[in-house]
C-alpha cells in the first residue's frame, strides 16, 4: 500500500492536471484563481509546518 501511496498515486492526480490543462487548452478557472494566490498559499503553509513542529517538539518534551 505504501508504494502505491508514494509512486502511484501522485503520478494519477498529475496525469489527471495534465489531461485538464490539455482539454481546456489552457488552466481551468479554478487553476487560475489558485494560481493567483499561490504567494499567499504558500505563506499560510510554511507557517502551518513551522506552528505544527514547534508543536510536535514541545509534545515530545
Amino acid at each position: 500500500m505504501n508504494p502505491f501511496l508514494a509512486l502511484i498515486l501522485p503520478l494519477l492526480i498529475l496525469g489527471f492536471i495534465y489531461i485538464l490543462i490539455i482539454d481546456n487548452k489552457g488552466l481551468p478557472p479554478w487553476m487560475e484563481r489558485l494560481s493567483d494566490n499561490s504567494g499567499t498559499i504558500w505563506t499560510y503553509g510554511v507557517i502551518t509546518i513551522t506552528v505544527l513542529s514547534i508543536l510536535k517538539y514541545w509534545s515530545n518534551s
